[in-house]
């Protein structure tokens, strides 16, 4: 095993940081945290439309879920 592969621990703090393993969860944070706010303040239903089919766009599902979201963080929404 290389020195680099070995995971390095913080003197007292006992934490074993893994650069790898950490930076992928932190970038799948960020992936996620971007559909959510896509899905918050942007879908007329486009996100459901794979799923649903031509009704995601006339019933506007997540708009509508999220409709009194948007708002309160004054999102724009009509």
């Amino acid at each position: 095993m290389s020195a680099s592969a070995v995971p390095k621990t913080r003197a007292g703090a006992g934490l074993v940081v893994r650069p790898l393993r950490d930076g992928l969860i932190a970038v799948a944070a960020v992936i996620l945290a971007l559909v959510a706010l896509d899905a918050v303040f942007l879908d007329q239903g486009a996100l459901l439309s794979p799923m649903l089919g031509k009704i995601a766009a006339s019933a506007n599902y997540v708009h509508e879920f999220a409709h009194d979201g948007r708002h309160l963080l004054a999102g724009p929404c009509h």
